[in-house]
């Protein structure tokens, strides 16, 4: 008994089907990375980001307007405000200000930029698991500095 073949073709999987396969696979794997719960380094380092382009909202829109500008840390609800807008800060993610110790409309005080660009200085340290990124505000120009490691 003879066995023969058809057009020389051998079993196997052909290099589109496993490119396919791969993926599928990778796409799947990337779903799974974002369904994860919890902050991770780069959501952390996007907060701390949010963070200092909030407060460099404020600090212009205070020298625009000739007003002073807010932002303020309501703990209850775990979200920083300013009057351009909020920041919402995830459960996992520890939030040390040090700065103004006073309270602005039932929330805990954060900083406060003077019409000529000046500001009551503030640090914002955020912190999850062993990381740790900084927002600094310099009281006596109001530049506001990220220190990401």
């Amino acid at each position: 008994m003879t066995r023969t073949t058809t057009s020389g073709s051998c079993a196997g999987f052909t290099l589109i089907e496993m490119m396919a396969v791969m993926l599928i696979v990778s796409m799947m794997a990337s779903l799974v990375v974002t369904m994860i719960p919890g902050t991770g380094r780069g959501k952390l380092k996007a907060l701390t980001l949010q963070t200092a382009a909030l407060l460099r909202r404020e600090r212009l829109a205070a020298v625009l307007t000739g007003q002073s500008r807010f932002v303020s840390l309501d703990g209850s609800a775990r979200t920083l405000v300013g009057q351009s807008g909020a920041i919402a800060i995830p459960r996992d993610v520890v939030v040390d200000v040090i700065g103004v110790d006073e309270r602005w409309s039932g929330r805990r005080a954060v900083v406060r930029f003077a019409p000529d660009g000046a500001s009551t200085g503030a640090v914002l340290k955020f912190s999850w698991e062993n990381v740790r990124y900084e927002v600094d505000v310099n009281w006596y120009n109001g530049r506001v500095a990220v220190d990401i490691p």
